[in-house]
């Protein structure tokens, strides 16, 4: 007995420091992430599963340590697990970052939620604080990059309109709005300006569902995939306060630049010598050009730098309050967002009118969750929102810029010596220049009003069966905008200058004074949109086996100013099967329609089936493969629909139309007629689309790696289009037929990794997306030639001729002597000289026609796409960067963008083609008619069109978060920050100075995408 006292002393001993220091080891801290403190995180000590804590709603801990490891398990769905030193004495401040590839993440669906593991569908998610500092106002512009099969292009920069246009895995039909997806906000479905107008404050999560697995529910609607947004909620705490104000500087992403008066003149005496006139200018006239001696009888005005700002101001501040008890829950958030124009301030401030460009965004929006029984839920959510878009009058400002014809470099000074206006005495219309027109022209500005309110109840029906609710919605959205209009009826006076006798002439229009103001209004946008919903859910876990289900009924009624309400109604279903998250099985059909069809045609049947297989829960996996966590095959195969066409909003309908009047009888009295319009097709219903997608989702490393990849392949039948091959001999319109055929194919996926190095966090994400579709069947006419065929190309395939080089002074020759073998050339009244663009003769007749023309370049789309995020975190400091970049697609810029004459002189007229430069040459010679063979708008070539790439640096966001010892009065949270958009973009062209996001084929002259370098402060109490 005494030896055992001995031993036990002894081991006692042994033990007791490391006793000792765990009972004495008491660790503090606080988890957060980038928006602040995290609740309800799970803190675990390593080694000792059985001793944890939960951050409390502020996000802090305590955790009496019990082990001998020092260390932390640090976790909460929807973020990256991390492991943390424990050093004694010193308070923990911790950083999650988000994430949605863990296995048990869980993904927002079609009216209810996925974990990754048990999920068959093609998904792809992000989390609002991934965006949230992003410095742009719509929600789509931060998403390009970050989401695999999610393809964007912003066309303009314009304040209140630089929102993307967006496509789920690029395009598959023939109809251009029939590409659009589907919006889905909180189980509602939104329009596309709505979508613009939500502050990425309110927002949770973004999912887009891509396979007719995850859209069939939607059935009619779901053919173009679905965006899903789900909105913040509040959670069970004392309440949450969170400020964040920021302010930035936008510029343009790349500013056009265009020829002095000198340079402009040189290269206008050269075009009229070559089209036999005598030059314009003078030798006198050239060197005063230079030497700017004569700066009011030889101007030389830089039309772009005078009248636009080298950058401008944007600010935004949001506010939310969250929190709540188990019987009431919260989140409340209020938002102003400010963007000013980049023109600068002409007006006269008695004229008390802003001709800038701008925009005023006001958001609020109040989410509650109450818990009314103990079986009953309700939600509550309104939302509304102010905006204000404000631009000239009638007035492209950057289209002005760019136009030759109506100001030229020469034309006029900015003003008269005597501060009178100047006209451009030298163009056809003599107009004012446009500073005094944006002095005094006035403005156009859009009010408009979103108002939301979703009102639901769910109650637990666990009496009838353990696991079944049933959720009622009603949901209601308006949009009401209204245009004012302030406006000068007349151009304001304005004077030419002639500096040799010190005379004023006045303009033409003969006006001496200002005319007054005008005001108008009118009422753009009033529409009233009710949505209905009834859905049943099940979900029940027996021992192995996982069920869950959903029955929706499902009604829209949409009725825009006064017309008659637009209606679909419809069921779906939902039936999903998983055995021990390894065998997975999910049923989804919709049977719905819309009323454009007639009764007989206007319903249909949309199902889709999921399969999946996650091997790594099968016993021979998990014991002989330790480093892969999850390795899931999945495949999915359904049909469904689109009603989305141009025409009569009833399409089995004959319309007839209010004409002009007519007159009858001797004394010419004047009768309406009313003619017949578009003949009706009884037999027209929705397009259809068949979609088949095979996926494959890996996690390993402990999940420091994973990798989501996707093949699908769509076949879009039964396209409603205007038939070709009906002759216009029929004399009379008629709607669009179901004959139309496309495909579309292609890959995209996500590989992320995830580590800490040391004591710091890295995540790395490169998102990838490959498509290619093919028109199968147009119904056209019967081609003369087959490469005139549309049939066989991509969709929105560019037609036009062949560049094979420029006629050469032999050429000429030839074509004068009509020598046997001489060029084809085209038939116009403009004879041919060397330097003209030259264009292959494709069907060998000697002549440049229609007939020559065929597939050129590629789609504006770009069906390559890649992202590359790259971030780091190190004791509160962070960086993330996003690279993105677009490939495989093809724009084109004519008229006033490019052409000369019609478009400013530009550097690339500098490289045309002479004698001298025939080798070298980079642009046709010049010209000054616009309809020559050398016209982009007469004659599209792939000499016009550019095979585009282009890579950005979209994002940047640098943060610093305080420690919360430094943290003073209340606070819980405080982060600096500075974020960037569109940073730096590298193109591979240089013959034109437009962004590389312009639609193809315009004159590119939308108002310039906008650098944006921002600076913030967000602050938690």
């Amino acid at each position: 007995m005494k030896n055992i006292l001995q031993v036990f002393f002894c081991f006692t001993l042994f033990l007791a420091p490391g006793w000792l220091y765990a009972q004495q080891t008491v660790v503090k801290g606080t988890v957060k992430c980038t928006d602040g403190p995290l609740p309800g995180v799970t803190i675990i000590e390593k080694g000792m599963p059985a001793n944890g804590t939960t951050t409390n709603p502020g996000g802090e801990f305590q955790l009496t340590l019990k082990g001998r490891s020092n260390k932390l398990i640090v976790r909460l769905i929807g973020y990256v697990q991390q492991e943390v030193d424990v050093q004694k004495g010193e308070p923990l401040d911790i950083f999650l970052q988000p994430s949605t590839q863990g296995i048990d993440e869980v993904i927002v669906v079609g009216f209810n939620t996925k974990k990754r593991i048990t999920n068959t569908g093609a998904v792809s998610a992000i989390t609002g604080s991934e965006i949230r500092n992003v410095p742009t106002a719509n929600v789509q512009n931060a998403l390009m990059g970050k989401l695999p099969g999610f393809v964007a292009q912003q066309r303009s920069g314009q304040p209140g309109k630089d929102a993307s246009d967006f496509f789920i895995r690029g395009v598959s039909s023939l109809n251009a709005d029939g590409n659009k997806p589907l919006i889905i906000v909180d189980d509602i479905e939104y329009a596309y300006d709505q979508l613009q107008q939500i502050n990425v404050n309110e927002i949770e999560s973004i999912t887009i569902l891509k396979d007719a697995s995850t859209t069939a529910i939607y059935g009619i609607k779901g053919a173009n995939g679905v965006l899903v947004v789900t909105t913040r909620r509040g959670k069970t705490g004392q309440p949450q306060v969170n400020l964040r104000v920021e302010s930035g500087a936008q510029s343009p992403v790349k500013k056009p630049k265009f020829l002095d008066s000198y340079n402009t003149a040189l290269l206008v005496n050269e075009a009229y010598r070559n089209d036999g006139l005598p030059e314009q200018f003078t030798a006198e006239d050239l060197e005063l050009f230079r030497n700017g001696k004569d700066p009011y009888g030889h101007p030389n005005v830089n039309w772009y730098d005078a009248l636009f700002k080298a950058y401008s101001l944007q600010a935004n501040t949001n506010v939310d309050i969250s929190g709540g008890t188990k019987a009431v829950k919260y989140f409340i958030s209020a938002g102003a967002l400010t963007q000013n124009g980049l023109v600068k301030d002409f007006s006269d401030p008695r004229n008390e009118v802003n001709n800038n460009y701008f925009f005023r965004r006001y958001n609020f929006r109040s989410n509650l969750d109450l818990q009314a029984t103990k079986t009953l839920n309700l939600r509550l959510d309104v939302t509304t929102r102010f905006g204000n878009v404000n631009q000239p009058h009638a007035a492209n400002v950057v289209s002005e810029v760019y136009n030759f014809e109506k100001i030229h470099p020469y034309s006029a000074p900015l003003m008269n010596p005597n501060g009178t206006y100047a006209f451009a005495y030298d163009t056809k219309d003599k107009l004012p220049t446009i500073n005094a027109r944006l002095a005094n022209g006035g403005y156009n500005r859009a009010r408009r009003t979103d108002f939301n309110v979703l009102l639901g109840a769910t109650q637990q029906l666990n009496f009838i069966a353990d696991g079944l609710s049933l959720t009622g919605r009603v949901a209601y959205a308006g949009i009401e905008q209204y245009s004012r209009n302030v406006f000068r009826g007349d151009e304001p006076p304005s004077f030419h200058y002639n500096p040799a006798d010190g005379s004023y002439t006045l303009d033409p229009r003969g006006n001496y004074q200002l005319s007054t103001y005008a005001v108008t209004g009118s009422t753009d946008i009033y529409s009233r949109n009710i949505n209905l919903q009834a859905f049943l859910t099940y979900d029940k876990t027996f021992g192995s086996h996982h069920f869950n289900s959903l029955l929706l009924y499902n009604k829209q009624s949409y009725n825009s100013m006064a017309d008659i309400p637009a209606n679909s109604r419809g069921y779906s279903l939902k039936l999903g099967y998983d055995f021990k998250q390894k065998y997975l099985f999910d049923f989804n059909a919709a049977y719905n329609g819309s009323d454009r069809f007639q009764a007989k045609k206007r319903n249909g049947l949309f199902p889709a089936v999921g399969l999946g297989w996650a091997i790594s829960q099968e016993p021979f996996f998990k014991d002989n493969v330790s480093f892969i966590h999850l390795l899931k095959l999945r495949a999915t195969y359904g049909i469904v629909g689109s009603d989305v066409t141009s025409g009569n909003r009833y399409l089995f309908q004959q319309t007839y139309n209010n004409g002009g009047n007519y007159s009858f009888g001797e004394n010419n009295t004047a009768a309406p007629t009313i003619y017949e319009g578009d003949l009706g097709n009884l037999d027209v219903t929705w397009e259809k689309a068949k979609k088949t997608d095979f996926g494959i989702d890996i996690n390993m490393l402990k999940d420091k790696l994973s990798l989501t990849l996707d093949y699908f392949y769509e076949e879009r039948y039964d396209q409603l289009i205007r038939k070709g091959s009906v002759p216009a001999i029929i004399g009379i319109g008629y709607s669009p037929t179901n004959v139309a055929r496309t495909s579309n194919k292609g890959w995209d996926g996500q590989v992320n990794y995830r580590d800490r190095i040391g004591k710091v966090d890295i995540n790395t994400s490169l998102v990838f997306q490959v498509f290619r579709n093919k028109v199968l069947f147009a119904d056209e006419a019967q081609p003369a030639y087959p490469w005139l065929a549309k049939t066989g190309q991509r969709i929105d395939q560019p037609f036009g001729y062949t560049f094979i080089g420029y006629y050469t002074p032999e050429d000429v020759k030839k074509i004068q002597e009509n020598a046997h073998d001489k060029p084809a050339t085209p038939l116009g009244e403009y004879p041919i000289q060397a330097g003209d663009l030259k264009y292959r003769d494709l069907n060998g007749d000697g002549i440049i026609d229609n007939n020559d023309q065929g597939p050129i370049g590629k789609p504006n789309v770009p069906s390559t796409v890649l992202g590359l995020t790259l971030g780091a975190n190190y004791k509160g400091f962070s960086i993330n960067v996003l690279f993105q970049g677009s490939f495989n697609y093809s724009f084109s810029v004519v008229g006033t963008g490019i052409e000369t004459f019609q478009s400013q002189f530009q550097p690339i007229h500098q490289q045309r083609w002479t004698p001298e430069n025939a080798d070298k040459a980079q642009f046709p010679r010049l010209t000054s008619n616009p309809t020559t063979v050398n016209s982009a708008r007469s004659y599209m070539s792939d000499f016009w069109l550019i095979n585009a790439r282009y890579v950005r640096l979209k994002t940047v966001d640098i943060g610093y978060q305080l420690p919360s010892r430094l943290l003073p009065l209340h606070l819980n949270n405080a982060r600096f920050y500075l974020s960037a958009y569109n940073l730096f973009t590298w193109t591979n062209y240089k013959k034109y100075q437009q962004d590389p996001e312009i639609a193809s084929n315009t004159a590119g002259d939308a108002y310039i995408n906008q650098r944006v370098l921002n600076i913030g402060l967000q602050v938690g109490f």
